[in-house]
């Protein structure tokens, strides 16, 4: 997956129009609401709580959609998969690959942000 970019910037502005300062509160937005995802994430993950983890990594892969944080989205589907198959091995790694994507996802959008 490290092919895939952390943000498609470019895609999602055209989508918006071109307009930078609505993305950057999308942004804004995403930075609040995804370490409360993670953190239900690690609590469900570590109970081998299969639903809720499919549940949650479902959201976090639509919300990833829509900001353009494409290979979170990537990783999150993943997720949801592994997590409806019940392979708690599997789960682990990518629920640790996920957090990583996802603290370089919040690190590339505050940079984007501190730009507009």
């Amino acid at each position: 997956m490290s092919n895939i970019p952390i943000l498609s910037v470019e895609e999602t502005l055209e989508r918006m129009s071109g307009d930078r300062e609505l993305l950057a509160s999308l942004f804004q937005l995403y930075i609040d609401d995804a370490p409360k995802k993670l953190r239900s994430l690690d609590e469900h993950v570590g109970q081998a709580d299969f639903y809720q983890v499919e549940r949650i990594a479902h959201s976090l892969k639509g919300a990833s959609a829509t900001v353009g944080a494409t290979r979170l989205c990537g990783l999150a589907a993943e997720l949801e998969q592994v997590a409806k198959a019940g392979l708690q091995e599997r789960l682990e790694l990518l629920y640790r690959e996920v957090t990583l994507t996802c603290d370089q996802t919040l690190l590339a959008m505050r940079e984007f942000s501190e730009q507009i």
